[in-house]
């Protein structure tokens, strides 16, 4: 008996060890093929010689391995389609690979992007807990504007270092603005002129007027808001009636900025006598829904795009989703932005909804107008859930939850009851491992476990709430390795392995993945 517990203890000492090595591992290999970040399990390495001797010729492989090197890294998935001799949909061959950021636009904030952006997407974001996460509310709203009226709006006379402070407001009745912020007239006017030469902006038809600038340039102006803006109107909502889902509007909402370092936010503290330049450049234009707008995300984030139109290579089979995915993965981490995740998201949610409610009318197409005037034919078709059949992919809709009880039962009914029921949590700020991680992705910086764990709080918060793809990535990583311990044969459940398991994955209050799961053996 004491040899078997010295046996056991070995084996599981061996497998603590070596969960201890992987967790240290991160998504920080670059694949030569399509760009993204990628664990070390997921890579392989080859160079031209190996490829050419398996017969690729050095044209297939100087397309398929778009970024130069001497050692060829490709991931799981890239490296399944080239072995097949066909260049991977995600390459960034096909179209996919980001332009070089100007300097002019590196040193952009977030709402002088605003101020050079044909479109603006009015969504509600804010913080979560203590970790300073941020989530959204509401729906996302894309609304068109005149990129030459923003202009106008700024000082007529100002030098290199001139700064006015300056609200964006959705509707100028409101209280609270959207955005508001410090902002440098002259980075403004230096990226417009870039911008308004470059192709995607001509073909928009986006110009630029100099004649008031030439009209107005010895005249000096206070920017000051009026006094009726600081009278405080009672039978205006505040932002306290927010709070309550029965009485809020997404159009008097008060956001909060994702930019924290330059932006003054307005929060329940702000001064009303704050002073700044008040306007609401999309006021009284209509939205345009995010799914006709072709060149959205190019016209909305100049930033990232640099004020160029993606061109995917023709015969190429590339969804949004597939597009995100390859953004989001890149290892240049431009689209880790909070606003542009949660565009992204939103369109993708939309564009799924869409095209599920195209399938539903297929399957239904036998319905007349009369029988969807009848109530109970629509009755009927809610009891047998023909009528969420659309939703079933959302998390948050009767169907998925219908849908994934019935698999849990499933589960049950063959196995028997679960044994063992797991809750676990993300501690993003007390992982040392993704601390060093979060710093060599972001920052191109490689730190040790030991200046990791004496990092101040607040610089913990910047690079997880900077990076939160990475920070998912990793937590599914760290989860993986625990399956792998808690199924193996000498692991701590020797002779009573794991047979099955049941899994749900949820994001607690303050932003972080969570899970529950019931474990059978």
């Amino acid at each position: 008996m004491r040899n078997g517990r010295d046996k056991y203890k070995s084996n599981l000492d061996s497998i603590t060890s070596n969960y201890e090595s992987k967790i240290k591992e991160g998504p920080i290999h670059i694949c030569s093929c399509c760009g993204g970040l990628s664990f070390q399990y997921y890579i392989r390495e080859y160079t031209i010689e190996i490829l050419a001797n398996k017969g690729f010729t050095e044209e297939f492989i100087d397309t398929v391995c778009y970024l130069k090197s001497t050692t060829i890294k490709l991931c799981t998935t890239c490296r399944k389609g080239i072995m097949s001799k066909k260049v991977p949909n995600l390459c960034l061959y096909n179209g996919l690979a980001f332009y070089e950021i100007p300097d002019c636009l590196k040193i952009l904030t977030e709402l002088e992007e605003r101020l050079i952006s044909p479109r603006i997407p009015f969504m509600v974001i804010r913080t979560l807990g203590y970790c300073k996460q941020f989530g959204l509310k509401g729906n996302l709203v894309n609304v068109p504007m005149n990129v030459d009226t923003n202009a106008s709006i700024l000082p007529r006379s100002f030098s290199d270092t001139h700064t006015i402070q300056l609200k964006l407001m959705r509707q100028m009745k409101n209280k609270n603005a959207f955005m508001y912020e410090t902002i440098r007239p002259k980075v403004v006017h230096t990226v417009i002129a870039y911008l308004v030469e470059q192709e995607l902006y001509r073909d928009e038809g986006i110009v630029i007027s100099s004649d008031w600038i030439k009209k107005y340039s010895s005249e000096k102006e206070n920017f000051f808001v009026n006094n009726e803006d600081k009278k405080f109107d009672e039978n205006e909502k505040t932002a306290e009636s927010f709070d309550h889902d029965d009485n809020w509007n997404e159009c008097d909402d008060k956001p909060v900025n994702p930019t924290v370092i330059e932006t003054l936010l307005n929060d329940e503290t702000e001064d009303s006598n704050d002073i700044g330049i008040k306007f609401a450049p999309a006021e009284n234009n209509r939205p345009i829904s995010i799914l006709m707008d072709l060149k959205v995300d190019e016209l909305t984030f100049p930033k990232i795009y640099c004020g160029k139109q993606r061109k995917i290579k023709e015969n190429t089979k590339l969804t949004y989703a597939k597009i995100a995915k390859s953004e989001l993965r890149m290892f240049d981490r431009r689209c880790g932005r909070v606003s542009k995740l949660f565009f992204t998201y939103k369109k993708l949610e939309t564009r799924k909804f869409s095209d599920a409610i195209s399938i539903n009318l297929r399957k239904t197409k036998n319905a007349t107008v009369a029988q969807m005037l009848n109530r109970d034919y629509v009755n009927g078709l809610i009891h047998s859930d023909d009528a969420f059949t659309f939703l079933r992919f959302d998390r948050s809709s009767p169907a998925f939850w219908e849908l994934k009880k019935k698999e849990l039962m499933t589960m049950n009914r063959q196995l028997g009851c679960a044994a063992l029921f797991l809750t676990l949590s993300a501690a993003e700020t007390k992982w040392s491992e993704l601390i060093v991680i979060l710093t060599q992705v972001l920052e191109n910086k490689v730190i040790t476990l030991e200046e990791a764990q004496n990092m101040n709080y607040e610089k913990k918060c910047d690079l997880i709430r900077n990076d939160p793809v990475t920070c998912v990535r990793y937590f599914e990583h760290r989860i993986k390795c625990l399956w792998e311990i808690l199924s193996a044969p000498s692991g701590p459940f020797q002779g009573y392995e794991l047979e099955d398991k049941y899994v749900r994955v949820e994001f607690q209050a303050r932003g972080s993945p969570h899970i529950h799961a019931l474990i059978q053996r």
